[in-house]
């Protein structure tokens, strides 16, 4: 198995419950004060899984185009769509990880009272938890298809 599936697979599980804490960090004001550190981790950890599936994501895509190559064929479509989603939900989770960091200790740190900043702070995390959720979605699918539509390479 190629090291980008363990590094993906181990994105797509993580990176949504980044989001759901994120959510809940977000809409429940009550549960700030233990969500915050656990919050700040899975956070960092997905972003360190994005980073290491997109290193190998790299290697098995110019593997994949030697492959192609040598059996005279072009590299499927759906690979490079998963490779733009992939690029885009790596965008998506740096994004949520800048504004958990820079919201959990100003305008949403636990026992600050809320205010209309607070509910603008509370709307942006949730729609960046948000658009993490979609994007792992769509990646995943993306994967699934660009993996079906690779099989001939590697018989070639």
């Amino acid at each position: 198995m190629p090291p980008h599936a363990i590094a993906g697979h181990l994105t797509v599980i993580v990176a949504p419950l980044t989001a759901i804490l994120a959510l809940v960090y977000a809409l429940r004001p009550s549960a700030r004060a233990g969500l915050r550190w656990p919050l700040v981790g899975v956070g960092a950890l997905t972003a360190a899984l994005a980073v290491w599936a997109e290193q190998v994501g790299l290697l098995l895509w110019e593997q994949l185009k030697e492959a192609a190559r040598a059996g005279g064929q072009q590299l499927p479509a759906a690979v490079q769509q998963h490779a733009k989603g992939s690029d885009a939900l790596a965008v998506a989770i740096f994004a949520l990880g800048v504004v958990v960091l820079s919201l959990v200790w100003t305008v949403l740190r636990p026992g600050r009272p809320s205010s209309a900043g607070s509910r603008w702070a509370a709307a942006l995390l949730v729609v960046t938890a948000v658009a993490v959720l979609v994007t792992t979605g769509t990646v995943l699918a993306q994967a699934m298809h660009a993996v079906w539509s690779t099989q001939g390479l590697w018989s070639a």
